[in-house]
């Protein structure tokens, strides 16, 4: 036998084993190798192409299936994110509220208003909103509704505002500031300036910040009343109340200021009345 001649016969047990040799053996640069192979009772022989071609495909299924097991990895890793972008995309569906529409009207007293009733009335995981049309007709005329940085304005739009018994004081006469206190109608207020005789004042500093003063002007639950309220500034009177009882309703009160240095708040007359100034708010508007 020629010395770069090689016979292999084997049966199909070492079949696989005996062609990977045969495949080292021809990568070794062995010429002329063949391999005989019992299969099903007949013989097969490789020969050297043979043995090539299977050495080469072997290594091309190689390559393959290392690009394949990429190519697993990468749908694995999709699948993963899939999954987790479902699993968000689940949370987000519980979340999604329940909406009902209706189509609603309104009546005032007794008189129908006219309105877009046209999904008028919304009902969103249990809660009522109704449409700006219910809003509207629920004001009163001389009021109007705005929307400004997410807040809803009912009337005036304040710009800025200081509560005035927070503010420095200037000056006091026989007056005193109360807090949590309740008028004759059962009303508590948080804050309160409260006027014993007459003549009693306090002076605060509105260093001439503001334009407009709300407060509210009643009696100290359980006491007569009798007495006059004026408020005024460095400018002159600003207002002058009629005489205040303790069956007088708590007067609300809105002026103008000026833009005034300082605010004084006096009783003019009165004796033992325990008068009493309230929620006093120092603001500007649009």
């Amino acid at each position: 036998m020629n010395k770069n001649t090689i016979s292999i016969i084997v049966a199909i047990i070492g079949f696989i084993a005996t062609i990977t040799a045969a495949i080292i053996g021809v990568m070794w640069g062995k010429e002329n190798v063949s391999i005989t192979v019992n299969i099903d009772g007949k013989s097969v022989t490789l020969k050297n192409d043979d043995i090539q071609e299977i050495a080469n495909n072997n290594e091309e299924l190689k390559n393959n299936a290392s690009d394949y097991e990429k190519q697993i990895n990468n749908l694995k890793e999709t699948n993963e994110n899939l999954l987790g972008k479902l699993g968000i995309a689940n949370g987000k569906l519980d979340d999604v509220p329940t909406i009902q529409y209706q189509n609603c009207g309104l009546s005032i007293d007794g008189e129908e208003k006219i309105i877009n009733t046209d999904k008028s009335s919304v009902l969103i995981n249990g809660r009522r909103y109704y449409s700006k049309d219910f809003v509207d007709n629920l004001l009163p005329e001389n009021k109007s509704a705005m929307e400004k940085d997410n807040i809803l304005y009912i009337g005036k739009i304040v710009k800025e505002k200081s509560n005035l018994f927070d503010r420095q004081m200037v000056d006091k006469s026989d007056a005193s500031i109360e807090t949590n206190v309740k008028d004759t109608y059962g009303t508590i207020h948080n804050k309160a300036v409260i006027f014993a005789l007459s003549e009693n004042s306090i002076t605060f500093n509105a260093n001439k910040g503001y334009s407009k003063l709300k407060c509210t002007i009643a009696v100290l639950d359980g006491q007569k009343g009798g007495g006059i309220i004026q408020i005024e500034s460095e400018q002159g009177v600003l207002y002058t109340s009629e005489e205040i009882t303790s069956t007088t309703e708590p007067i609300e009160l809105d002026i103008s200021i000026n833009q005034a240095s300082r605010i004084t708040i006096k009783q003019l007359s009165g004796r033992w009345s325990y008068n009493m100034v309230t929620d006093a708010v120092l603001y500007n508007e649009e």
